[in-house]
């Protein structure tokens, strides 16, 4: 007799089963719940990984000339950090050298400013932002573009 109540009720489970096949099986409040909790938890992880993405120092080093005055400069020890800058800039109508030391700015290390305030340099400070093959310097006087340099180009005018 137990036999046969427990075929009748697994027949039946199968039969109701079988019959609602098209329709989806409803969700429970804690699946929804799971689900909107993992969504959240891995926009999280793709917002925290954006955030502390590392970007390795773009191509900074190398010889650099004014695109239109005698003023160059050369970027050496270029770090996670920042770099050195060797700058040959006009002063009182005479080309002279002066040395900084710059910091990135920002997270992709494509903009750099002497280390430091502005209030630390006088009021105002270089920075430096790099266009791939360009970098416009930018200080109290007007923005300067600045190209890549050929070595020979830098030599013949030292």
């Amino acid at each position: 007799m137990k036999r046969l109540i427990a075929i009748s009720l697994t027949a039946a489970m199968l039969f109701a089963l079988t019959a609602c096949k098209d329709e989806p099986l409803p969700t429970t409040v804690e699946t929804q719940t799971s689900a909107t909790t993992e969504a959240a938890t891995s926009e999280t992880v793709v917002e925290t990984a954006q955030e502390t993405a590392y970007f390795a120092p773009p191509a900074w080093e190398g010889k650099w000339q004014a695109v239109d005055t005698e003023e160059h400069f050369e970027i050496s020890q270029v770090t996670d950090n920042g770099f050195k800058v060797v700058f040959f800039h006009f002063e009182e109508g005479q080309i002279e050298q002066f040395t900084y030391d710059v910091e990135y700015d920002n997270a992709e290390k494509t903009i750099a400013s002497e280390i430091g305030s502005a209030s630390d340099h006088g009021g105002w400070e270089y920075a430096f932002e790099l266009n791939g093959d360009s970098i416009v310097v930018r200080s109290k006087h007007p923005d300067q573009t600045y190209k890549r340099a050929a070595d020979e180009a830098l030599e013949t005018e030292a």
